[in-house]
């Protein structure tokens, strides 16, 4: 799965700034959150139009964009 750093780029202009500013990882997933811009998210939330936070990892969270899977690591 490429990292969004990874992307071309043109896709990479497609994505809105992502800023990671904190996270909860826990093995409950509805203990997970992680904060990106500003706003608290949890698994299966829109970051904005057309993203989406898949999974919150140890590591790094999972997003898709436009039907792509994304690796977004802190």
């Amino acid at each position: 799965m490429p990292r969004v750093s990874d992307l071309n780029p043109t896709a990479r202009a497609a994505l809105p700034p992502l800023k990671v500013s904190g996270t909860t990882y826990a093995s409950n997933p509805a203990l997970r959150m992680l904060i990106v811009d500003g706003q608290v998210l949890q698994e299966g939330q829109d970051i904005a139009p057309g993203l989406k936070l898949e999974s919150i990892g140890p590591r790094g969270a999972v997003i898709v964009h436009q039907g792509q899977r994304l690796r977004l690591p802190y």
